[in-house]
């Protein structure tokens, strides 16, 4: 081509001046008569090379791919140019990745595309000056966008965390919630084909494990997102059970992470239980047939969208009530999803899968469960998967047994793994009689070493003294009222039938020395029967008669005149008075009982009590023994008879005659429960 610089002036043509105008010049006046040719004047005021080729692209959706590189290139390096800045060609490439696809104007995903490969290429460049360009990308809409694209975006992140780790937060949070609010298949270009919601989560489960598999140190940033972004107790039962069935999905490829994973579900679980526990204290029986009604409503996935509008129009009580069934619907669909997913770990009978999962149970119900008081449900699981075969059975009585006899455990968890160990033996359909009597055996003789080194001690019974003994005491009536068949020795080994029992005569034998053990700890200073739970105690007395097992109801009569309150002062404490909150005085006697509490009693909510109901031993009467409410009534019937007696007698005013008077009104007691049992 011919230079500029070479080019003949024409005379009396003023040339341009930098960065003028490209319009001709006005010609000098003097020159005016002398004008140019025409023809030669056109030629020069506009020429074309026809060497070159000129193509005019009619959209910029057609940039090619060199094109496209090298625009990212200098856009990146004007960016970074501290002498001469210039953001404008950066802040358009921002702005074309972080455009919904369903707005307008949007760059399709083809044209996309060649931004991300070429971003791929520049990796070197995207430094903590380039951090804005790097959040775009992470905060780009890239899921429901084609294969091919959502492939190069998951290698541009893993070039990107490899060259600059700094950004690894940022790429793991974006992945984590978008895995507890999983993005809209709606949202998509109008190139790119449609993608059903399940294959959202599977690529972005592709991209997370895609990342974690190049740096595997990946998994310690991710454990603390992931509790982070974890539902809060207020969220709906659909972002729960989303986000709980991902991480899980994220405990499988990322092993290392499992352990941590299934012990945060565990204690957000733990948490909604026990706060539905103090909830259902204000509600009672209202909540319960609540969940009766609407049992089939909580598979409604409109129902968590609905509840907000439906909820301004109620009084507070009616709020209150609506989200405390809300809640208990949240666990439930909860427990069910865990359920479903340690089911399927147990049911493919790979040994050291199982052993591993068991053991993880066995974890979690130690440092979570056991502490939480009132867990009510969460316990389940272990009482559910436990039963599969008898080692389970043993480890998960074996682990009670050593954190309720162990030193150095604190009283609180001592008297819970009672309860738990009673419980689970009581109400296991699956544990053998072997096993109950083993553990049975177990509990008489910790309750019998017990009493050996505290009834010295003991001059009224005390709660706070000697919890722990108390705790045995109850588990060990307890579990009686429930396995009680598996306690009585026969010929052939087999526990009795019900006309065994109706028609059997004579005393029956008992398994080893259990009858005296706790006939000597019933009767001594340390009077259990005092402190356990009334109604345990009541049904036990009742029990232990029909089945000539031990006589109490003397002793429950004299229990009736001790004031624990009373007296708490002035027994082992020499005269100084025990203080007594409000709270003590509000409850009365009742503050210083035992609980009724046993971990495993029914199981109430209504889609997970599926898993469990194979599992489970209902109570069931002692054959022969009338019901509770008949007996009561021929004792009030009994009592009215007695006070009309009475009323005939003559009575003395001195002390030894009212000593005679009490004894007299036992005789009655004694009389009347004999009278009452068909098989005496």
């Amino acid at each position: 081509m011919v230079s500029l610089a070479s080019m003949e002036r024409a005379t009396g043509v003023i040339a341009p001046a930098v960065g003028g105008s490209l319009k001709r010049k006005q010609i000098d006046s003097a020159d005016v008569d002398s004008p140019l040719p025409s023809s030669q004047y056109k030629r020069r005021r506009v020429t074309f090379d026809p060497s070159v080729d000129v193509h005019i692209l009619p959209d910029a959706n057609e940039k090619s791919l060199e094109l496209v590189v090298e625009e990212v290139r200098r856009a990146l390096e004007k960016h970074a140019d501290k002498l001469h800045p210039d953001n404008g060609p950066y802040d358009e490439i921002r702005s074309l990745l972080l455009a919904k696809p369903t707005s307008a104007g949007a760059p399709l995903t083809s044209l996309l595309y060649k931004y991300i490969v070429a971003l791929s290429n520049h990796v070197p460049l995207l430094n903590h000056e380039c951090s804005g360009m790097v959040h775009a990308i992470v905060d780009s809409y890239w899921v429901a966008r084609n294969e091919q694209y959502v492939r190069s975006y998951r290698h541009l992140l893993s070039s990107l965390l490899s060259v600059h780790p700094g950004y690894t937060s940022s790429v793991l949070t974006m992945l984590v919630s978008m895995l507890a609010t999983s993005p809209s298949p709606a949202i998509r270009q109008q190139d790119d084909p449609a993608v059903p919601r399940p294959w959202l989560e599977s690529r972005i489960h592709d991209c997370l494990r895609y990342l974690l598999r190049q740096n595997p140190m990946m998994s310690t940033m991710l454990g603390p997102i992931l509790t982070s972004v974890f539902p809060s107790s207020s969220d709906t039962t659909k972002a729960h059970t989303q986000y709980i069935g991902n991480i899980l999905k994220v405990a499988g490829y990322c092993p290392e992470l499992k352990g941590s994973i299934t012990s945060l579900i565990m204690d957000k679980l733990v948490k909604i239980d026990a706060q539905i526990q103090v909830d259902l204290e204000e509600f009672e029986d209202d909540i319960e047939d609540l969940l009766e009604d609407d049992a089939a409503d909580d598979d409604d996935e409109d129902s968590d969208e609905d509840s907000d509008s439906s909820t301004e129009t109620l009084d507070p009580e009616e709020r209150r009530a609506k989200e405390v069934k809300e809640s208990i619907l949240k666990l439930d669909a909860v427990m069910d999803l865990l359920f479903s997913h340690y089911d399927s770990v147990f049911a493919k009978g790979d040994l050291f899968d199982m052993d591993e999962t068991f053991e993880s149970l066995l974890s979690q119900f130690a440092s979570i469960i056991l502490p939480t008081h009132r867990s009510r449900h969460a316990q389940f699981l272990l009482f559910h998967f436990s039963q599969l075969s008898n080692d389970f059975m043993e480890r998960y009585a074996g682990c009670c047994s050593h954190l309720a006899f162990e030193k150095g455990q604190p009283r609180i968890f001592q008297v819970a793994s009672s309860a738990y160990l009673a419980s689970y033996i009581a109400r296991g359909a699956h544990v053998s009689g072997a096993v109950v009597r083993d553990v049975f055996d177990l509990l008489c003789h910790r309750l019998e070493s017990l009493r050996a080194e505290q009834e010295s001690l003991c001059k009224i019974p005390d709660l706070s003294r000697f919890g722990t003994y108390y705790a045995i005491a109850q588990a060990l009536i307890y579990t009686f009222c429930f396995r009680w068949r598996d306690l009585i020795v026969t010929k052939d080994g087999n526990p009795p039938t019900d006309e065994e029992v109706m028609y059997h005569e004579g005393d029956f034998r008992w398994h080893n020395d259990i009858q005296d053990i706790l006939r000597r700890n019933i009767f001594s200073k340390l009077n259990p029967l005092k402190i356990c739970a009334p109604d345990i105690v009541s049904q036990f007395a009742r029990m232990a008669h029909h089945l000539r097992f031990l006589y109490v109801f003397p002793l429950l009569e004299t229990n009736k005149r001790i004031r624990l309150a009373r007296n708490m002062g002035g027994s082992y404490m020499e005269g100084v008075a025990a203080r007594e909150t409000a709270l003590s005085m509000k409850m009365g006697e009742q503050s210083f009982l035992l609980d009724a509490y046993f971990p495993f009693d029914p199981y109430l909510l209504p889609r997970s009590r599926r898993w469990i109901e194979q599992d489970y031993v209902e109570w069931k009467p002692v054959p022969g023994m009338e019901p509770v409410q008949e007996l009561d009534d021929e004792e009030d019937n009994e009592d009215d008879e007695d006070d009309d007696n009475a009323s005939d007698s003559e009575s003395s005013s001195d002390d030894t005659a009212d000593d005679d008077e009490e004894e007299q009104e036992e005789q009655p007691e004694v009389a009347e429960s004999t009278a009452s049992d068909p098989s005496i």
